[in-house]
């Protein structure tokens, strides 16, 4: 789904649900067109198998009560065209194709009972019409049971053809009772799909978006550790590739800054802030353990003079030379920083104030040797303190050492003084 753009998948996600609301709507359309169809249908064949049997057996019953009533002046019905039109209808039924929800049987038993029927009927006409142009009556007796007769038999007739559009009206409802559940079924169904691929391509957006907002986050609040997923192709992962080269490219800026903000760019030491939070986190890692903390302040001896016979570019060489030195002949613990421009500071943590003097001796004593064979290189002084010897914060110990080094520069140089 990453592979194709955001804009190819939210056009995909709006013909999720367009194309099928669309397509369910005609269907739709066409079964309810086609259901009202089958309704006039079945309302069309009731009406063309029943009225005319409803109105002959009418008029047969109006015949009875006629007879009854010994006369009447009224013209004899139309027995004929009724049953006319009625043998039409059977005979449709019989020429036509059977309907699939028409009782064959019932039919056939509705036309039997018409063959039946029909011979009473036709004496009826033939017996009623010469009496009415005579002007003369038939008995009472004759015409009443030929009348109840002809009645029932229509009866029969009616009830047949009645049970059978009953039954094709039931099997007509019952199928459009169907097609209106597969409908909703359908319904359901396409709008569970549409709602899951919308989901599903809504998702695909929202998720890594809402990654890159908390990855940004996090790079707000200096977490440079942070990494996005880019693999996609979409303009997304394009996104994240491009933020996560950002972020390494800050990395290493922030790095150098770091390094610029805390080394000194000629000796690679600690500079002077660097050094004295060094300091500081010696001291107050020692008065929570009750330990000891020691400084060397060290000087280059004759660095003017350096630069004066040789030139800057060898005092920059002597001070390189210098701060290997010293820091090839430290502890691993220690740690030496540049303080000043021809001034070093050492940090000797957990250190008493003879051990560091001793190791201000080993520094003084192999710069000096260097410096007898090596006129550019220079030889040290070194000014030593410890928080043993009262000093206990970081301002009284370098004032200290700073005093130590000051007695040994007027002592003539290339020495350790305690302070």
């Amino acid at each position: 789904m990453r592979r194709i753009s955001v804009g190819k998948r939210m056009a995909i996600a709006a013909l999720t649900l367009v194309v099928p609301m669309t397509a369910l709507i005609t269907v739709s359309v066409s079964v309810l067109q086609h259901q009202e169809r089958e309704l006039h249908h079945t309302i069309d064949e009731a009406v063309n198998l029943l009225v005319p049997l409803a109105t002959l057996e009418y008029d047969l019953q109006r015949a009875l009560t006629d007879a009854l009533s010994a006369e009447t002046g009224e013209p004899v019905p139309d027995y004929g065209g009724l049953t006319l039109s009625i043998d039409r209808l059977f005979s449709e039924l019989s020429s036509a194709a059977p309907e699939p929800d028409m009782d064959a049987d019932m039919i056939a038993q509705a036309q039997q009972a018409w063959r039946l029927a029909r011979p009473t009927i036709e004496g009826i006409v033939e017996q009623a019409r010469p009496l009415q142009l005579s002007g003369e009556r038939p008995s009472y007796g004759v015409v009443r049971q030929q009348l109840t007769t002809a009645i029932q038999d229509l009866e029969q007739v009616r009830m047949h053809l009645a049970s059978a559009v009953k039954r094709q009206a039931a099997e007509a409802s019952q199928t459009q009772q169907r097609q209106l559940h597969l409908l909703i079924l359908a319904w359901v169904a396409t709008l569970i799909a549409a709602f899951l691929l919308f989901s599903l391509i809504v998702y695909s957006i929202v998720r890594p978006a809402r990654d890159l907002g908390r990855a940004i986050e996090r790079l707000g609040s200096g977490d440079l550790s942070v990494r996005v997923d880019g693999g996609a192709r979409d303009e997304l992962g394009a996104v994240a590739r491009y933020l996560d080269t950002m972020t390494q490219r800050f990395a290493i800026w922030k790095s150098v800054l770091e390094d610029a903000a805390h080394q000194d760019a000629l000796t690679r030491l600690p500079n002077r802030r660097a050094i004295l939070a060094t300091l500081e986190a010696a001291l107050t890692v020692a008065q929570e353990q009750q330990g000891v903390v020691s400084v060397m302040m060290i000087d280059v001896d004759r660095f003017k003079q350096i630069n004066d016979r040789f030139g800057h570019a060898a005092g920059d060489r002597a001070l390189v030379w210098l701060a290997d030195t010293l820091r090839g002949l430290l502890r691993s613990e220690d740690i030496l920083g540049r303080y000043a421009g021809d001034e070093f500071l050492a940090v000797l943590p957990g250190t008493p104030h003879d051990e560091a003097l001793r190791i201000a001796e080993r520094l003084c004593r192999g710069a000096s040797h260097a410096s007898r064979d090596d006129p550019a290189k220079p030889s040290v002084t070194i000014g030593v303190a410890s928080t043993g010897s009262g000093a206990q914060n970081a301002e009284a110990l370098l004032e200290a050492a700073d005093r130590a080094l000051f007695q040994g520069k007027r002592a003539g140089r290339g020495q350790v003084v305690p302070g």
